[in-house]
């Protein structure tokens, strides 16, 4: 049976969330995402992003999710790769080349002019794959900065005048 690379849809929920899990551990994260916070973060109505699942014998065996982003400045609109998994045992059969290549389309589909996609810095392997996809590495300018929403400390005043 053939790869089949499609828009995830409800019935995947429970599926992409144990695949997230999967990842997440994979990564030493501990993951968090439940099944109702993926529904409503991919099928919701404000969703946050797309997944795409790569089907085997009618079996999802992986997945890229995709989150749109925009540059106000230059009023550049780009697409992030932000999850790219296949399980293990189906891993070096191409799939995951399918996946970018079904990532890099969706993208196009929806106007990005750029696919943009992050990898831990000791993680040569996915490097390599995606410079051989045509990725080019870019350079990380600046410093970011975070402001945890769910602690509801209020801002200090030296803060707000800085």
């Amino acid at each position: 049976m053939p790869l089949t690379i499609r828009s995830a849809d409800l019935g995947d929920v429970p599926r992409l969330c144990a695949m997230i899990h999967a990842l997440a551990r994979h990564h030493g994260d501990i993951p968090t995402v439940t099944e109702a916070t993926l529904h409503r973060d991919l099928f919701g109505p404000s969703p946050r992003g797309r997944a795409l699942v790569a089907e085997l014998a009618g079996q999802a065996i992986g997945y890229a999710l995709l989150v749109p982003l925009w540059q106000a400045q230059t009023a550049l609109r780009r697409v992030d790769l932000h999850h790219l998994f296949v399980e293990a045992e189906a891993r070096g059969q191409g799939i995951g080349r399918a996946l970018v290549a079904a990532a890099r389309e969706e993208a196009r589909e929806n106007g990005a002019q750029r696919l943009t996609v992050g990898t831990h810095p000791d993680n040569a392997r996915a490097a390599a794959l995606y410079q051989a996809l045509g990725f080019a590495e870019t350079p990380v300018a600046g410093r970011r900065f975070a402001l945890d929403l769910a602690a509801d400390a209020p801002l200090s005043p030296t803060a707000v005048s800085a």
